[in-house]
């Protein structure tokens, strides 16, 4: 034990200590070499001028969302209409998907330059047109959040949010500017019919959190609303919805796919304990330095494998820089509409003030809670990729079976269904629901599904949302 404790002590010291909920100093973090968008804005693109992949008639608009009244700190995004609207009067016809990266801090363009946009990045930093990107079907909206991630820039320190209410709320007025505000995209461009049209929320990772606390928000403010949003339904991959569930799988899954031995099960083992009897005891920030401890050691023990996706080693993908250097070209920008002022990074890492404002909260496991609420009103739809580690089957079936909900029971009892790609015998996964409640776990995929298995991805967000969308 003692030796547990000098690990976790000295990641500890070395990360997270010096951090207080709300009292991250932001010196120096957010750029002062310009002055900041103000507010709300949107920019209705030219798709060739951008890429000549893109067919001519693609809808895109891009921009920035205001999350406060009285400060020009807004998350930003990109929308690209349905590949089957040809002008913007046929986009209220589909329904709209917003699109959720995690992190924290994770920029959102992650899923749309790696996993289920439009383009894909390779790479070697060139594009590839991606015939199973979700606006085959539908709008769909990548929007980088909170502020401080990606496009999303701070006016200060004050407006990072540091726990989920905060992150519901700001995204809650974000997409009120985008609906209803005369600079937003529907106003702007007349495609009022948005504002009436189906709406779904679909996230990855560490959205498993930010999801669900978006969704109660949305259904808060539908209860007094005189125009609701019309949300149909919500989707999370992967996700790190509840931390607990999640750590607690992490030695045991190693171990049976024979990344690391008794003995090494055994170190893991103890440290995972110690994290959850913190997180037990309300000591958020020595769970997260375990759970950060047990990952670095699975690491080192599997001589690097990719804790994403467990058939690969190294970095999951190498385009990511060429994303970041992709949303940083001035021509890029322009055409974006975007302010060179607010320096964009794909990811914040751990140092980032989104890392920062949101330490203490990494851990906690109130969304679950969140979960329970929510569940009776709307469909969640949950997947997981079978190679993923860091957010991996066993845990989310984990929070998943002790869940408080009217259905668990006949979720309990019901059997895996086997799903097969469309017109294929090929066995891409397996699906139960109940009630609101519906899982798909993905064959010979990580932790980016989309990625992974894009043609199976399309399919079941498909299957959801059309069984949702009326």
């Amino acid at each position: 034990m003692y030796n547990i404790l000098l690990l976790i002590t000295a990641t500890i010291v070395n990360g997270y200590l010096s951090y207080k909920e709300g009292g991250y100093d932001y010196t120096n973090v957010f750029p002062s070499n310009g002055v900041l968008p103000n507010g709300t804005k949107c920019t209705k693109v030219d798709a060739q001028k951008l890429n000549t992949l893109f067919d001519k008639d693609q809808i895109i608009y891009s921009g920035y969302l205001s999350v406060l009244k009285d400060s020009k700190s807004s998350l930003g995004f990109i929308f690209y209409g349905s590949q089957k609207a040809t002008q913007e009067s046929d986009l209220s016809k589909f329904p709209t998907l917003i699109w959720l990266n995690g992190g924290p801090g994770s920029s959102s363009q992650l899923g749309n330059f790696m996993e289920l946009g439009p383009l894909i990045m390779k790479e070697d930093g060139t594009f590839y047109k991606n015939k199973y990107a979700w606006n085959t079907e539908y709008n769909v909206i990548f929007v980088d959040q909170p502020i401080g991630a990606g496009l999303a820039y701070p006016e200060k320190q004050e407006d990072v949010p540091t726990n989920q209410k905060q992150i519901g709320e700001q995204f809650l007025y974000a997409l009120l500017q985008f609906l209803y505000d005369s600079e937003g995209c529907v106003k702007k461009n007349s495609i009022l019919g948005l504002q009436k049209s189906p709406w779904f929320i679909f996230g990855e990772s560490y959205a498993g959190k930010y999801v669900p606390t978006i969704a109660k928000a949305i259904l808060d403010y539908n209860i007094q609303a005189t125009t609701p949003i019309p949300l149909k339904g919500i989707g999370i991959g992967d996700p790190f919805t509840d931390p607990y569930a999640v750590i607690a799988e992490y030695a045991s899954y190693a171990f049976n796919l024979g990344l690391i031995d008794v003995q090494e099960r055994a170190q893991i083992d103890s440290i995972i304990v110690y994290g959850l009897n913190e997180l037990n005891k309300g000591n958020s920030l020595n769970a997260r330095a375990a759970f950060d401890k047990s990952l670095e050691l699975i690491g080192e023990y599997d001589g690097g494998m990719n804790v994403y996706n467990v058939l690969q080693y190294g970095t999951y993908n190498q385009a990511k820089t060429y994303i970041q250097n992709y949303l940083r070209d001035p021509f890029i920008l322009n055409q974006l509409g975007f302010s060179s002022d607010w320096i964009y990074k794909i990811s914040n890492g751990a140092d980032g003030p989104v890392q920062k404002a949101l330490a203490y909260d990494f851990m906690l496991r109130d969304v679950v809670k969140t979960v329970e609420e929510i569940l009776p009103k709307i469909p969640l739809f949950v997947f997981s990729g079978q190679n993923d580690l860091i957010c991996s089957t066993p845990g989310t079936l984990r929070w998943l079976y002790d869940l408080k909900y009217s259905k668990i029971e006949e979720y309990k009892q019901k059997d895996l269904e086997i799903v097969k790609l469309l017109g294929t015998e090929k066995i891409v996964g397996y699906y139960k629901s109940a009630g609101n409640l519906e899982l798909q776990l993905v064959n010979n995929a990580g932790h980016m599904i989309p990625t992974d298995q894009p043609q199976a991805a399309l399919e079941m967000i498909v299957k959801f949302v059309n069984k949702h969308k009326n």
